[in-house]
């Protein structure tokens, strides 16, 4: 056998088990399309627990600013693809890495509006326009300002190219995160009702290791911690007298003074605890310690006292961007052609969500005791722009040239296969 022959063979017998493959999925597309044309579509307020079929106008008060055209919205899903150049000077776009991210947000009708987590769901969103960027020399600088991140351009003004190829290293390390988190998910039988708060969020840093239930995490992690080495509250109280003052005056000097060396008397009690101008130094030369001040104020819980609160909220802020700029930092711009497709759930647009009505586990207020998320019975969980019959429409006619076009691709491929063995 040739090396021709060889290589035709290698391909059709992967054609033969992509065939395969495709045909099934498309029986899959088939069922999907007959729950979503058999689920009628009713009003918020009368949906029951179980599969549903609703319409309406998204609304909500936290919204994400997606990563390419800096869009608020309350879901983003990014494919980027690199240019992969052949032996014979052509070449192809390749899947490099898809990054959903998401926060709850209403759909709401004119009857009434439901809580849709949209984490597993399917999305069927128009794309912004489609960007392109070339990555250089990986020792070359982006930014000429000492190695600090660009700073975040107004909502409404897409992204730079040099924000464009450090999102793509960010883009990578989630895509890896959010199957691992996935696998996790599928594997793990926790059964102790207590501990699935935790279980769940760190299940979800996994996932969206950028997103607020990695900060969830930590903070649990840290809570902890202090409570073990702190049964007293003495670190939480002296961590919220810190964020009282703004970072940098002389009020805020001497409150994480008063916090490092409590820390230090609970955490090494044989060792002399710093003096204040060494506390000063180090958190200069290491201004990660204030995000660690940060989170240790953050673990408490909501404060009676406003100005306690407001101290809370501010330790919250800072942990946030302190772990932001972290991220930003880490990440370098790599070389080669990239691609991105950007997809946006935006506040004040239609949609047509078909999913699964549960209860709230955290409701908000009386009239806040559903939420539309991916059932554990019935997995279908489509988030669409497009009307009711415009989606059953495309569910068909994707069904149908999956199943079509695979069972011809295997059977063409098997054909090969038989005849390239003496068999046909």
């Amino acid at each position: 056998m040739s090396q021709d022959d060889g290589q035709l063979l290698l391909a059709c017998i992967l054609g033969f088990g992509g065939g395969l493959y495709t045909f099934a999925k498309g029986f899959r597309e088939f069922r999907k399309y007959r729950v979503v044309a058999d689920t009628p579509e009713i009003p918020i307020r009368s949906i029951p627990m179980g599969l549903v079929h609703i319409r309406g106008r998204a609304c909500g008060e936290s919204t994400l600013l997606s990563p390419i055209a800096h869009t608020p919205c309350y879901v983003f899903k990014v494919v980027v693809e690199q240019w992969h150049t052949d032996s014979e000077g052509g070449g192809e776009w390749k899947h490099l890495a898809t990054d959903l991210q998401s926060v709850k947000f209403d759909l709401e009708d004119t009857s009434a509006k439901v809580l849709v987590d949209a984490q597993s769901a399917e999305l069927d969103l128009p794309s912004s326009p489609v960007r392109e960027v070339r990555g250089h020399d990986a020792r070359s600088s982006l930014n000429p300002g000492a190695g600090m991140p660009p700073a975040p351009l107004p909502a409404g003004t897409p992204a730079t190219d040099a924000e464009l190829l450090q999102y793509v290293e960010q883009a990578r390390v989630r895509n890896i995160t959010q199957l691992v988190g996935k696998g996790l998910s599928l594997i793990s039988h926790g059964n102790d009702p207590a501990r699935e708060p935790q279980r769940q969020n760190f299940l979800s840093m996994l996932t969206n290791p950028a997103g607020a239930a990695a900060g969830d995490f930590k903070t649990q992690m840290i809570k902890a911690m202090i409570m073990r080495k702190d049964p007293t509250g003495e670190f939480t109280r002296l961590a919220l007298e810190v964020w009282k003052h703004p970072p940098g005056t002389p009020e805020f000097e001497a409150a994480l003074v008063r916090f490092s060396q409590a820390y230090s008397r609970a955490m090494a009690p044989s060792k002399r605890p710093p003096d204040p101008a060494e506390i000063l130094t180090q958190v200069r030369q290491h201004p990660q310690v204030l995000g660690m001040v940060a989170i240790a104020a953050a673990s408490a819980e909501p404060q009676a006292d406003p100005a306690a609160e407001k101290a809370r909220q501010a330790a919250l802020a800072y942990g946030r961007e302190h772990a932001l700029g972290a991220t930003r930092e880490r990440t370098t711009a790599p070389t080669g052609h990239y691609r991105f497709t950007e997809y946006c759930l935006v506040p004040g647009q239609t949609y047509n969500i078909t999913g699964t009505c549960a209860e709230n586990p955290h409701p908000r207020h009386e009239r806040d005791r559903n939420l539309i998320l991916q059932g554990t019975n019935e997995p279908t969980f489509l988030i669409s722009s497009k009307s009711g019959h415009q989606v059953a429409s495309s569910l068909r006619k994707r069904a149908a040239w999956m199943v079509l076009g695979g069972a011809a691709v295997a059977i063409v491929c098997l054909a090969i296969i038989l005849g390239k063995a003496g068999l046909l």
